[in-house]
């Protein structure tokens, strides 16, 4: 069975999640105008395992594939002081099959490391988009591109 590769661009999501201010000592973090150090939650294992665990784990749906639906979506969720992942949202949706997958698979993602404010974990909303494409005859596999991001 052909197997379609999902590209998936986290572009802002590094800015969003990964950045850092002036505070190098603590990774991940930022402080506030009033002076709270704000930790931002975290896939456990890092950006490469979330990347690994939606290429795996993503099902394009059939409809989907047959008029090769592609392009860039964007989604919300809100990582809970737990670290589960609830409130899954489009905003900017592809196609209704496909939107409904990535919401599945966001709402089973495993638990994140949760965001913290001053050491105490708090509830954190994380926007993201996604690229996706289905695969041309040709293309690396999924696992030829985990291991190429991983060098």
């Amino acid at each position: 069975m052909k197997r379609f590769l999902l590209l998936f661009v986290f572009s802002s999501l590094l800015g969003s999640l990964f950045a850092q201010s002036g505070n190098d000592s603590v990774p991940n973090s930022y402080t506030t105008k009033t002076g709270d150090i704000i930790t931002q939650p975290e896939f456990k294992g890092g950006i490469e395992k979330m990347y690994e665990y939606i290429s795996r784990n993503f099902i394009y749906p059939e409809e989907a594939k047959k008029r090769s639906v592609k392009g860039k979506m964007e989604v919300e969720f809100t990582v809970e002081k737990s670290g589960t992942i609830t409130y899954v949202s489009v905003l900017k949706g592809l196609d209704e099959s496909i939107d409904g997958e990535i919401v599945k698979l966001l709402e089973a993602m495993p638990r994140w490391t949760p965001a913290t404010k001053n050491g105490v974990p708090v509830r954190y909303k994380v926007s993201m988009p996604i690229n996706l494409r289905a695969s041309r005859k040709g293309q690396k596999s999924n696992d030829d591109l985990l291991r190429y991001n991983e060098e």
